[in-house]
């Protein structure tokens, strides 16, 4: 969100120049009060909750620009990589391909709109997606792979059955909001199946910023984290920058979120690589070491997925006879690194 916000910013000023200009309330709004600092979502929860019907209207307006503006950023990002764009997602799903890798992948958990981990697993790998209903059309061949999109997709028709579209305007999503709507099909059921996904060894958190507006995520991981019967709590590790991993662990300690430079045997790769020493746990470090591995972590790390793919392929290329698999997407890839 942070990204888009400028976007977001002059799309809604221009909404409130085109129909709202002449409402004294709305207009103190976007002069007054709403500024670069505003969280969106905070915001759209607000105005639909509002009595008064041009508030509301006003909110329809922002939900929409909203939508617009990610739109025309994916498309970008699609423009200027071509099928790159889900180059390190093929990465991930070919490293649990390596046999003897010691893990098996679950599935994913996703918050994004966007239909790029889709086009890895389809496109690259042939393989399909469940996605916990039933979404009709597209390709079906090759294993299945989970990837519950609990807030929806824009390649999704709202209608049912579900199909699958490239119409981004038939989109079948959950706007933004501090509450999420999820209790009508196939929410229900997706959610439902990702309780179902988290019983599991190690969650890792890639590109989510999670926050105090993901309330009905936090919830998700905490109960199933700790309130299940059958084995310990998981792991949590987060495939960001350490500064991220810190403030979710500040504000969520009870999920006990690793990062980077804490994960297992790839944060003491790390921090021999900022450091410039030998490899080392990061507890076992004094304050200031983890202090400067800190924050040299974050200035040189540009991308924590990538530059964590690197370490794990790295470690996996010195540890196992062997890193190939049907594609070799992943030891191109972290030969190509080393």
């Amino acid at each position: 969100m942070r990204g888009l916000t400028d976007h977001l910013l002059d799309q809604m000023r221009k909404v409130y120049m085109d129909s709202f200009q002449d409402h004294a309330g709305v207009r103190h709004l976007v002069n007054d009060v709403i500024d670069d600092g505003t969280d969106f979502e905070h915001l759209l929860t607000f105005l639909a909750d509002t009595p008064s019907v041009q508030y509301q209207d006003f909110a329809v307006r922002l939900r929409e620009v909203f939508f617009t503006v990610l739109r025309t950023a994916l498309n970008d990002v699609r423009q200027k990589l071509g099928n790159k764009h889900s180059e390190l997602y093929a990465v991930l799903l070919d490293m649990h391909q390596v046999k003897e890798s010691g893990e098996i992948l679950s599935g994913f958990i996703t918050l994004n709109y966007d239909s790029f981990l889709e086009h890895a697993i389809k496109e690259i790998h042939r393989s399909h997606v469940n996605y916990g209903v039933e979404v009709r059309g597209g390709h079906n061949e090759g294993r299945p792979i989970p990837v519950l999109k609990l807030h929806g997709s824009f390649g999704w028709r709202h209608e049912w059955p579900i199909q699958v579209t490239a119409d981004a305007e038939a989109a079948f999503w959950i706007p933004p909001g501090i509450r999420k709507d999820k209790g009508d099909y196939p929410f229900t059921m997706i959610w439902g199946a990702a309780r179902e996904l988290l019983d599991c060894d190690i969650l890792r958190i890639i590109g989510c910023n999670l926050g105090p507006n993901d309330w009905d995520l936090v919830s998700l991981l905490f109960t199933t984290m700790h309130g299940r019967e059958s084995a310990p709590p998981y792991d949590v590790e987060v495939i960001g920058k350490p500064r991220s991993a810190y403030r979710i662990a500040r504000d969520f300690p009870y999920l006990n979120a690793k990062s980077l430079l804490q994960v297992p045997y790839v944060g003491r790769e790390l921090i021999a690589e900022v450091l410039g020493g030998a490899p080392a746990d990061f507890s076992a470090l004094g304050e200031a070491d983890q202090k400067r591995a800190f924050e040299d972590a974050n200035a040189k790390i540009a991308n924590p997925f990538e530059h964590w793919l690197r370490l794990k392929g790295e470690l996996m290329l010195s540890k196992l006879p062997t890193i190939t698999t049907d594609s070799n997407i992943f030891k191109d890839f972290v030969e190509e690194a080393v």
